[in-house]
């Protein structure tokens, strides 16, 4: 029995996301990605742009089908609408590998048996130069990766479900400080196009592959040790709450959900770092009980204990609603900082003055954050001279933005509250991209979230001790602060821009090659 390409490529690009957590199938992405590779390269424009939205469909709705939960349960849009946003978030997404499908064809559609000497073969009408094996090598690789970091800035950048991430437990886990989840991407698609080379039995190009395989083998086999120990080991507890996600805002549950955390601290105060998640005291500090954060103050002062909270602060803490305010970290008795990239429709709404309706439609409270100042610095800590880089949520996915802080920083703390994606696949994503950030930086990471998975993770990647979902807990353990750079906190992406850029050069090349033919 014999399945329908388009109905196969709808399944290739849903096995594909199964290389992500929690179900950690690696080896199927690039396997999959090489059907789609022969399938553009094997058919028309139009058709291979189809194949391309098909794998698409497939690979997001698997991926990123929680937010449906985020817009029905929390959002209270009602199915019809939330399956709408969800449809709606899939399909833009599905474009950019129809984009890929349709470039790939345009450039040399079906001719994947270009090194034939016989035109005539009906896969090849249009032959490209033997040099052709570059496009195997550089072209498709490259293009993928351009609209994986096109897909991670347009509009303000969606880069959830990239090739890199799926190697944070896989065999290429040890690129990561080399070249990042963008470089190990890269690889995966190239073995993806190695793959497709030997299914289409073109093997006088497998050559071509030798030098960049040695290179992969040569950075497993003789990893780096880019940062050192420095200082002494932190004792660290992460409070998770699990406040309800429903009442998390309601000003008549304030005193409840706060006590919760104060409850859960009060054994652990002695410890060099505690930690509350996203918004755990949910207001401005005017809207606190006045002795609130004057005994959390003092406390901290008694036990030498620092203790970092989510919270929302404000320029203007009269009138925080007359001006800008931000979803924020504070260091109670120190530094604070003030989240750098939000979450479109959940944090802010773009072009507010015709989108402002949503704001009513969605029902998301706290919804008009302004954005925090890229140029801030890593927050010190109070009773030792460690700086620890911040981060909130969504940010964990831009990596960038984490390097911004290094090398100075010692110490990763992210914050965030997953109970938005109900019991879905998104916690487990998320903690894995938050590995990834550790294992580019050579830094531990202490990960506190709302209704799990609050975890710590050592420098390399690895979790060392992590908290069940849904569940009232505190999270303790130790993590070694190190200073130092990895290649990829010092040159972060550009060396693969670079190449990128000398990949799209040689596939406008390879189009310069067909037009000439025509």
């Amino acid at each position: 029995m014999s399945f329908p390409q388009p109905l196969l490529a709808l399944l290739a690009g849903a096995l594909a996301a199964l290389g992500f957590a929690p179900f950690d199938q690696w080896w199927l992405l690039p396997l999959a990605l090489a059907a789609l590779f022969h399938w553009s390269l094997s058919q028309p424009p139009r058709t291979a742009a189809g194949s391309g939205f098909l794998f698409g469909l497939g690979y997001f709705a698997v991926a990123v089908h929680w937010v449906f939960i985020s817009c029905y349960r929390f959002g209270d849009m009602g199915v019809l609408l939330s399956a709408l946003a969800t449809f709606l978030l899939v399909a833009y997404l599905a474009l950019y590998p129809a984009l890929f499908g349709w470039v790939v064809a345009r450039v040399c559609g079906g001719t994947s048996q270009f090194l034939d000497t016989d035109d005539s073969a009906s896969l090849a009408p249009l032959p490209l130069p033997r040099s052709g094996w570059a496009f195997y090598l550089l072209g498709l690789p490259g293009l993928w990766v351009g609209l994986e970091l096109l897909r991670g800035w347009m509009f303000t950048g969606f880069p959830w479900a990239t090739l890199g991430y799926s190697q944070v437990d896989g065999p290429l886990a040890g690129l990561a400080p080399l070249v990042g989840s963008v470089g190990i991407s890269w690889v995966v698609a190239s073995f993806a196009s190695l793959l497709m080379v030997c299914f289409q039995r073109r093997y006088k190009i497998l050559p071509a592959f030798l030098l960049p395989l040695l290179l992969v083998l040569v950075a497993l086999l003789v990893p780096g040790r880019w940062t050192q120990p420095t200082g002494s080991t932190l004792s660290v507890a992460l409070v998770q709450g699990n406040v309800p996600q429903l009442t998390r805002w309601d000003p008549q549950q304030m005193s409840a959900n706060v006590g919760r955390h104060l409850q859960s601290s009060e054994p652990f105060w002695g410890v060099d770092l505690l930690v509350w998640p996203e918004n755990a005291l949910p207001a401005f500090a005017h809207q606190l009980p006045d002795s609130l954060l004057p005994a959390l103050t003092r406390k901290s002062m008694q036990e030498n204990t620092d203790i970092i909270v989510g919270m929302p602060l404000s320029d203007n803490p009269e009138e925080p609603r007359g001006g800008r305010y931000y979803n924020g970290i504070q260091l109670i008795g120190g530094d604070d900082y003030r989240k750098r990239h939000l979450v479109p429709f959940g944090e802010y709404v773009p072009l507010m003055d015709l989108l402002g309706g949503l704001l009513d439609l969605l029902q998301v409270p706290m919804s008009a954050f302004s954005t925090g100042s890229m140029q801030q610095q890593p927050i010190a800590l109070n009773f030792s001279d460690l700086l620890v880089a911040p981060s909130i949520c969504y940010e964990i996915l831009f990596s960038a933005e984490i390097r911004q802080m290094l090398p100075a920083a010692g110490l990763l703390v992210n914050i965030s509250n997953d109970a938005w994606f109900g019991d879905s696949i998104a916690p487990h994503q998320h903690l894995q991209i938050a590995r990834m950030r550790a294992m580019e930086t050579a830094r531990p990471l202490a990960r506190a979230t709302n209704s799990g998975i609050t975890a710590l993770i050592d420098w390399q990647g690895r979790v060392i001790a992590q908290s069940p979902q849904f569940q009232q807990t505190v999270l303790t353990g130790t993590l070694q602060p190190r200073s130092g750079a990895t290649p990829y906190v010092e040159y972060g992406d550009w060396p693969l821009r670079g190449l990128l850029l000398f990949s799209l050069w040689f596939v406008g090349l390879q189009l310069r090659h067909r037009l000439q033919g025509n």
